[in-house]
């Protein structure tokens, strides 16, 4: 396939425009990972100008088809230390008037600057401009618009006359400037007004980080007028056609019948990734930060019942109820985005920011999320993070002072239990406090965290080691997933034994995080495998993966509720159609899947990342109660006689297996 590349280079001072065919090469990461192997990254630091930064849109942005305009960036992660993906839902919608399909950016900029680029009809305009104000001013806006909010509204202000058609902005925030967490923040533009709710987040791995601390570029902004030329499926009649060689319903009932979790459930009167995923976890829920192991299954009902009522039915009433509902800049069935008073509500930021710290009142979330937010944090990494240093704090580890808060968290179930909305609103504002103090951290605590646990939990140890139980770290109490000496990432939000699998991608969803299960380990890989086979291809075209239940569909299948209607033509995935189609590639989807994630793996142990077992006790306990819980009773047994053993046995033989079936056979705990 051919793209249209540019390439920024502020080690020479120039930008290059290309189009390249690349033998293999079929979307972003495909391509991110062609240029990283071909500059060795694996070689240099995270923070090296020669860390690329490589981002851009999927191959179908431009179609009809909602899902498809998802911004994708790749770079090597200063946390997880190896390459990651993150995405960013709708700002390929206007990141296509640039006419470029794939940016490059290497090199460093002398100070902190903006990089712009902008599709004209003929020409592609590209420049570097330096901020003129600190960017510490621009973020300091005022109590209810500051960070990157501030930041944006600045950049919006000063480029609102200078680019012709629409454009958008994608900028950081401090934590990109102070921690390895730092995400790239961008908000849905109306007429040059940012669209409340209607905003998105390449927030997982550190790529803020990367960005402003490896090439000093604050913000990209994108745009212009170019329009590329009709294809296939920027046709609506002939997109029908190809969705119709496969569904026999019309397009957009498809769409929505697919995708009715993310916009409104009626079965249970709620809908989007906060309200499904509660009604489905229940007392599953990761709380307290991840105590679950710990406390009765009765006990945890009891907690549910409390954030049903303080967390759910409040969402419900003002985000479901009024159908405050949005999308995250490009026309989609979906609306995913539930807002209430101008806030986003999405379920993994609310529960490391709420639950999981012991904040069980929607409210008091609202304050905690939107400064997280405002700081450009990686919200679910900071909410662990945070939720791991107020245990520590509630066990007596550390002082409330040593942790920068100005109090004592309440962890207790029964102080929850008793007093929800006080508790919470404590605990909120001590979150509050913290954030702040790890943005711009003075104490070497607050420097540390914000390179992770297990630094963080290095110091800790040596400063207050007494303090600790006999034989105990404080990273014991930490919930994480480990690669090599240094490399890191708080898991996603679902207690799932496939989340705490050492992977070359985690902390997202190319993984089987299904919870409530407790597979063998060969059953696990194979779940794995395919779920990383398909979240792959999501993040390689840019799509979605709120639409991937028509996407990457293979056999046709349904629920036994009622009826059961089976599709006889779905015989292989949309998305392979649609190659075959749009560009005449026939693409086996599986096979290049397990190509990439091989040469993943190989670049991981290249920049000695390579699978741990977990340094964490709490994690050991997470993998070993989740067979009790969820109803494996060989490996309950089996972990009853020696738990770590059985851990170490049971992360072996998925990660041998999951070798096996991705082709690749050293990536081996």
């Amino acid at each position: 396939m051919e793209f249209t590349t540019l390439t920024v280079d502020l080690l020479e001072g120039k930008a290059t425009l290309r189009r390249e065919k690349g033998k293999g090469v079929f979307g972003v990461l495909d391509y991110g990972l062609k240029v990283h192997e071909e500059l060795k990254t694996y070689k240099h630091a995270p923070y090296s100008p020669y860390n690329a930064v490589v981002f851009g849109k999927g191959p179908f942005a431009g179609s009809i088809l909602p899902g498809s305009h998802r911004l994708v960036f790749f770079f090597r992660s200063p946390l997880y230390k190896t390459l990651y993906p993150s995405t960013m839902g709708g700002a390929a919608y206007t990141f296509q008037r640039t006419g470029v399909d794939f940016v490059t950016l290497i090199g460093k900029a002398q100070k902190p600057s903006v990089l712009v680029i902008e599709g004209l009809e003929r020409s592609v305009k590209v420049y570097v401009e330096p901020l003129e104000e600190e960017l510490q001013t621009l973020w300091k806006g005022t109590t209810e618009r500051f960070g990157v909010y501030s930041f944006t509204d600045y950049l919006v202000e000063k480029f609102k006359n200078r680019i012709a058609g629409e454009f958008r902005v994608a900028c950081v925030g401090p934590a990109s400037l102070t921690t390895d967490y730092g995400a790239i923040f961008s908000q849905t533009l109306r007429n040059g007004t940012p669209v409340e709710g209607s905003e998105d987040w390449a927030a997982r791995g550190g790529g803020g980080s990367v960005l402003l601390r490896a090439h000093n570029i604050a913000a990209v902004i994108f745009g212009g007028i170019y329009r590329e030329e009709k294809r296939v499926i920027s046709n609506p009649d002939q997109t029908k056609k190809v969705f119709g060689a496969v569904y026999s319903k019309p397009l957009f009932q498809v769409i929505t019948e697919k995708t009715t979790k993310y916009r409104y459930n009626p079965k249970h009167k709620t809908g989007g990734t906060f309200g499904e995923d509660y009604y489905a976890e229940r007392e599953k829920t990761p709380v307290l930060n991840w105590q679950m192991p710990y406390i009765p299954r009765e006990e945890r009902v009891k907690l549910f019942k409390v954030i049903e009522k303080e967390y759910l039915e409040i969402f419900n009433k003002e985000a479901i109820e009024t159908k405050s509902w949005t999308t995250c800049g490009e026309p989609c069935p979906a609306a995913c985005k539930k807002v209430r008073n101008g806030l986003k509500t999405d379920y993994e930021p609310y529960n490391a920011n709420g639950p999981l710290a012991g904040n069980v009142y929607l409210k008091a979330a609202d304050s905690a999320v939107r400064t997280v937010d405002a700081l450009g944090f990686d919200a679910i990494e900071f909410g662990g993070a945070a939720a791991w240093i107020f245990e520590l704090v509630a066990r007596g580890i550390l002082k409330p002072e040593e942790a920068g808060i100005s109090g004592k968290p309440v962890l207790d179930l029964n102080e929850i239990q008793k007093s929800p909305k006080e508790v919470s609103k404590k605990n909120a504002e001590l979150l509050v406090e913290l954030a702040h103090k790890v943005a711009y951290p003075e104490a070497e605590l607050h420097k540390l965290l914000g390179k992770g646990k297990r630094k963080a939990a290095a110091f800790i140890d040596s400063r207050y080691g007494e303090r600790l139980p006999k034989g105990k770290s404080s990273l014991d109490y930490a919930v994480l997933v480990a690669l090599g000496t240094e490399g890191e990432v708080n898991p996603t939000m679902y207690w799932a034994v496939g989340n705490f699998v050492p992977l070359p991608v985690q902390g997202k969803y190319w993984t089987y995080y299904k919870f409530g299960v407790f597979p063998e380990p060969e059953a696990l890989a194979e779940k794995i495998a395919e779920s990383s086979i398909s979240e792959f291809w999501y993040d390689n075209v840019g799509w979605c993966r709120f639409h991937r239940r028509w996407l990457t569909a293979g056999p046709s299948s349904c629920e036994l509720e009622g009826e059961c209607e089976l599709e006889r033509s779905l015989s292989k995935p949309v998305l392979e159609r649609l190659f075959e189609v749009v560009y005449g590639e026939r693409i086996d989807l599986a096979e290049h899947a397990k190509n990439v994630l091989s040469r993943l793996c190989d670049y991981a142990l290249k920049a000695d990342c390579y699978p741990v077992f977990p340094p964490s006790e709490r994690v050991v306990d997470l993998i070993a109660a989740a067979s009790s819980e969820f109803g494996n009773k060989r490996w309950e047994e089996r972990f009853k006689e020696s738990k770590v053993k059985a851990v170490r046995e049971y992360l072996s033989s998925t990660l041998t297996a999951y070798g096996e079936l991705i082709g690749y056979d050293r990536w081996r705990l």
